[in-house]
């Protein structure tokens, strides 16, 4: 995990959720958005997101890995 504080990743969130709410495809947005809540241990909410990514681009190689990383952390 950086250096970054819990409030800079929450504010980090929201722009990126405002970004996806623009382009909901922009596949390098959505994977920042999963792996921010991935670090606050936000599982779920991570996991919808990698799953999105997939749904858009089912070969992309840091939306399967942080899938199955995110799975293993939630204990799924």
């Amino acid at each position: 995990m950086d250096a970054r504080s819990k409030d800079e990743r929450s504010e980090h969130i929201i722009r990126l959720r405002g970004s996806l709410a623009v382009c909901p495809t922009d596949i390098l947005s959505r994977c920042q958005l999963a792996s921010l809540l991935e670090e606050l241990g936000q599982y779920e909410e991570a996991l919808f997101s990698w799953r999105l990514a997939l749904s858009y681009d089912p070969n992309n190689l840091v939306a399967r890995e942080g899938f199955a990383r995110c799975r293993r952390c939630a204990g799924f």
